[in-house]
């Protein structure tokens, strides 16, 4: 799905605060960006230019820095540099620092806006978090972007953007909290072991807890503050049914218009069943679940705990467990570990970890422009190389008869 970024007006008042205050360049100063305009919007890698006004024998040197840090210094010209201005998500600082021969200074100074979406702009790049293995299961780590191939539809794509820096994460930790959780210490197992997950958070990412039996509980909202998140794992009590699309449902919405990576880590040891067994847990159906999870462009990593979960059919006896853990991580790039006993809980919240921490970081801008709301196939591969590529299996293209945030 292109991206769909938002903007709250806080945002949009310290925008329009920024326009009202940042200076605009005259074409008579001894240093001016032609590029980029002062407040564009820039997404992704671009180019800078700059043009000097004055004779070429007086200058020593420009230095160029983003936000405060230094990008380059230039001592002739082209006066060019290339720089990632990233996804679009924050605006950024400009400045150019013309040091001359007689140790003069002038400068120049620009910003860059965020995507300015207090209504939706879409914007057709597409962003991929691959994790690759060799056959033996090792991460493979030290590809470069011309490694990898895009195809949407059987159609090759170009690579915008290729990183192998972590990229920030919205994660929802997904708990299964039915009354069978109760059982052999399952509960006190999966809490322990997502307090342990809470470890990868850094400083920039968010978590929230997500509980469910017979109904769906935001058990903590979204934050960066790991002793809240911790807190109401910790708080977390096993009793009713298991709600579990619903679940999935409502956690993917709450992770959407979020610009950077979203996961969804779900733990469950049962099917999606009403405390009294005769009828569905959930409101809504895995079909659907997995549609607001592929639309909100979630990652699902699916643990499933206990034996035979290949005997525990659903409701209406179409799909057991596994195989509904299997569908939610594999349409949107995740991954499925079965862990038999509550004691290897850790062990299967610890290969999630390290799934994220292997994540290459790749994005494109689709050659079919058409916002006709259909389903693209995608897939990554690595040619020439015996490896295996996990990634999401296709997204929603942009849909121009959708109201903002109507999916």
């Amino acid at each position: 799905m292109a991206a769909r970024h938002r903007i709250s007006a806080g945002a949009l008042v310290l925008l329009a605060a920024l326009a009202m205050t940042a200076p605009i360049p005259a074409a008579d100063d001894d240093v001016v960006f032609t590029a980029p305009r002062h407040l564009a919007t820039v997404i992704g890698p671009g180019a800078i230019e700059l043009r000097i006004n004055v004779p070429l024998d007086k200058v020593d040197r420009v230095v160029l820095t983003i936000d405060n840090k230094e990008l380059v210094t230039l001592t002739a010209p082209p006066w060019t540099a290339v720089w990632d201005a990233g996804d679009g998500s924050r605006g950024h600082r400009l400045r150019a620092t013309l040091h001359l021969e007689d140790g003069q200074e002038s400068s120049a100074l620009i910003f860059t806006s965020a995507l300015r979406i207090n209504q939706v702009e879409e914007v057709g790049l597409v962003s991929l978090y691959p994790v690759v293995r060799d056959r033996k299961g090792v991460y493979v780590s030290n590809l470069e972007e011309s490694d990898f191939s895009i195809l949407e539809d059987g159609v090759k794509q170009s690579i915008s953007r290729f990183s192998t820096e972590r990229k920030p994460l919205r994660i929802a930790i997904v708990l299964d909290t039915s009354l069978s959780m109760s059982k052999g210490g399952r509960l006190l197992s999966a809490q322990q072991a997502a307090l342990n997950f809470l470890g990868i958070l850094e400083p920039n990412d968010e978590g929230m807890l997500v509980t469910f039996n017979d109904t769906v509980q935001i058990a903590q909202e979204l934050t960066s503050d790991r002793t809240r998140l911790a807190g109401a794992i910790q708080k977390s009590e096993a009793q009713g049914g298991t709600a579990l699309y619903d679940a999935v449902w409502r956690a993917a919405r709450n992770l959407r218009d979020f610009d950077g990576r979203r996961v969804l880590v779900l733990l469950s040891d049962g099917k999606d069943e009403a405390a009294n067994g005769f009828e569905p847990g959930s409101l809504h159906t895995l079909d659907e679940a997995l549609d607001q999870a592929l639309r909100s462009e979630v990652m699902i990593f699916a643990i499933g705990l206990g034996r035979r979960l290949e005997q525990q059919w659903d409701f209406d006896r179409r799909v057991t467990l596994d195989q509904v853990l299997f569908k939610l991580a594999e349409n949107t790039g995740g991954r499925t570990l079965i862990s038999p006993r509550a004691g290897q809980l850790k062990k299967a919240f610890t290969a999630v970890a390290d799934d994220l921490r292997h994540q290459y970081s790749l994005a494109y801008i689709s050659k079919d422009a058409r916002k006709d709301g259909r389903w693209r196939k995608l897939e990554v591969t690595v040619p020439g190389r015996n490896v295996e590529v996990v990634t999401r299996t296709g997204y929603f293209a942009p849909d121009s008869s959708r109201s903002p945030g109507a999916f």
